[in-house]
């Protein structure tokens, strides 16, 4: 592979660089590569960072916080897309203070909530499935993933949906790991939105999240502009994108194993279990970074206080000393501790309305009658970023062929 140099003693550093189109194409392959014989690897791309990629040390590091700590602003992503001092909240800030900010939003991902909105969703993932059907074919990105990714973020915050092809550019832009100009343009055009959201609501608060944050309390004090405007730049990342981005990939797989859409429909209690299998198969955020909080040694490397420790959660969910058969898709697979969602205090918060956007596009496709095919290949385009998993662009064709589906 690019970039990478085999060794067959674990001592020795790989130098790795997780954005190398050959990386992007095949992460699993390197990740099998570095957990046998480097789990700990060195790289000098990106400012410099360690990586880990076995499960067992994967899990340790998201849940110990006091070893790996969060609270170093600007290195969640790697590189660092727009430098910054100001943490954001509540990902890049550890207990006991996290807990505080954290309670903040956890009202927002309430299981009662998802299951109120529950319905609308279904509605549209009905209506989109409808309309491409009818066209025989569809670019999935454009036409489903990202409609259902924005109308539910839309629903949970009440941001203006009317913007919304506004912010998900300026998303896609951030995060595109090849235009770094384009990147941190689009961090400022995000920031100068937010903070004209952020003003509307102080004059006049609708109820809606950002008035939730204006007018909440830690520790008897307001929080300000800044923090809210992180707290906002979070939900728009995490809360749009990494769902998406599962949701493409799913699709990308039911599309080219027809069958599982029949099996789904002949035993509909496995769509949970269905959900979390997807979940684990396409770790929409492979590489997490955070810091060493003082010096470290794991499996004989000395890794520094302050250097950057990558947490592999897409090499963890194809370890195979915990997944047997990794690099299958078993629809039925249990138990399955992956860790998509993370670990410990910084596990998601809105791991649940991902999991009821899966489970509405697995149950709607089974309503519809709906399958799929595999469009144009020359079309099809995976996102630019070795540390995220998800299609740019996903050509499918689409049909009604089993109707016995109703």
């Amino acid at each position: 592979m690019a970039a990478m140099v085999t060794t067959d003693e674990p001592n020795i550093p790989d130098e790795v660089d997780i954005h190398d189109p050959a990386f992007v194409a095949d992460p699993f392959s390197a990740f099998e590569h570095l957990r046998r014989k480097c789990p700990v690897a060195r790289s000098n791309k990106y400012g410099g960072f360690w990586l880990l990629s076995r499960y067992d040390d994967v899990r340790s590091a998201a849940i110990n916080w006091r070893d790996y700590t969060s609270s170093v602003p600007g290195v969640t992503a790697i590189p660092v897309i727009t430098p910054r001092t100001e943490p954001q909240l509540p990902i890049e800030i550890d207990p006991p203070r996290h807990s505080r900010y954290r309670a903040l939003v956890n009202p927002v991902f309430a299981p009662q909530r998802i299951a109120a909105i529950t319905p609308r969703v279904k509605m549209l993932a009905r209506s989109l499935f409808e309309k491409m059907i009818a066209a025989g074919k569809a670019e999935a990105v454009a036409e489903f993933c990202v409609p259902v990714a924005i109308t539910s973020l839309a629903a949970f915050t009440d941001v203006p949906l009317q913007d919304s092809d506004k912010w998900v550019g300026w998303i896609t832009s951030m995060f595109n790991v090849r235009d770094p100009s384009a990147g941190a343009t689009a961090s400022r055009e995000l920031n100068t939105y937010i903070e004209t959201l952020i003003a509307a609501r102080r004059a006049k608060p609708t109820g809606d999240f950002v008035s939730m944050l204006i007018a909440a309390e830690i520790d008897g004090e307001r929080l300000d502009d800044i923090q809210i405007r992180s707290f906002m730049t979070v939900v728009f990342g995490a809360g749009f994108e990494t769902t998406a981005d599962a949701l493409s990939v799913m699709l990308l797989w039911l599309a080219e194993h027809p069958e599982a859409l029949d099996r789904l429909a002949s035993e509909p209690e496995l769509v949970p279990t269905a959900v979390e299998e997807f979940l684990r198969y396409s770790s929409p955020i492979e590489i997490f970074g955070r810091n060493a909080s003082h010096d470290l040694c794991l499996h004989g490397r000395d890794i520094r206080r302050g250097d950057i420790v990558a947490l592999g959660f897409g090499a963890a969910n194809r370890d195979p000393s915990v997944f047997d058969a990794p690099d299958e898709m078993r629809l039925d697979r249990s138990p399955n501790k992956h860790l998509t969602f993370g670990a410990g205090p910084h596990l998601c918060a809105g791991a649940g309305v991902a999991r009821m956007e899966m489970a509405v596009t697995l149950e709607t496709l089974i309503e519809t009658g709906a399958r799929l095919a595999p469009g144009s290949e020359q079309e099809l385009r995976w996102k630019t970023r070795g540390d995220r998993r998800g299609l740019a662009r996903l050509p499918l064709t689409i049909d009604t062929r089993k109707t016995n589906r109703r």
